[in-house]
């Protein structure tokens, strides 16, 4: 079983269901990367994503989301790091919150 690293950074997710969303990525596991999709959409599939106080993205004002449950997709779905991306210490909690359910 392959062991699982722990990782803070965001990526672009260009898969399919990515669609080129930036990415929160977690933990990796083998050639998995484990993480919690960034939007500017309130409802993903009728699902209603969890507002952020900050978007994470450095310049960018817009209300940006995090999707309530993590997903998980092969690491070649993943384009480069994005750089001086992080979520705000308020944020974190929220960010916590989605991973301890993916923990089940």
């Amino acid at each position: 079983m392959a062991k699982e690293i722990k990782k803070n950074e965001f990526r672009k997710n260009n898969s399919k269901e990515g669609q080129g969303h930036p990415a929160h990525i977690f933990a990796q596991k083998g050639k998995k990367f484990y993480y919690i999709g960034v939007t500017h959409a309130d409802i993903t599939d009728e699902i209603d994503n969890i507002p952020l106080e900050k978007n994470p993205e450095p310049g960018n004002t817009t209300q940006a989301y995090i999707k309530p449950n993590p997903e998980e997709a092969h690491r070649s779905s993943f384009g480069a790091k994005l750089k001086g991306w992080f979520f705000s210490d308020k944020d974190k909690k929220k960010v916590e919150a989605v991973k301890k359910k993916g923990k089940k």
